[in-house]
């Protein structure tokens, strides 16, 4: 018998679909971040309601935590190749003799 039968399962669906879908969009410009963020707070919230976790639930925050650290890996990753291009930008310009000034 299912233990939170009044509680809507609805927010731990939707945290393991964004959580799922915060994964897939880890390294595309913070949509990962977002979702990922989103999914712990649904599973965060469902719990709050329902006093226990579910399946769902704790695939969502589980996906959420993977998740939000692709995420801020990916988010380093642009970060460190921003900082190298311009960095080899200012390489090549001052061995061509050109003033960035």
């Amino acid at each position: 018998m299912d233990n939170n039968a009044g509680v809507s399962k609805g927010k731990s669906i939707a945290s393991m679909a964004c959580g799922i879908a915060g994964i897939v969009g880890s390294f595309g410009w913070g949509v990962g971040l977002v979702l990922a963020i989103v999914a712990l707070v649904l599973s965060k919230k469902y719990v709050e309601e329902a006093g226990a976790d579910n399946a769902f639930s704790k695939a969502g925050r589980i996906t959420g935590i993977i998740g939000l650290i692709l995420s801020v890996i990916g988010l380093v990753v642009c970060i460190a190749c921003a900082a190298c291009t311009g960095a080899a930008a200012c390489a090549s310009a001052a061995v061509n003799g050109f003033s960035l000034q």
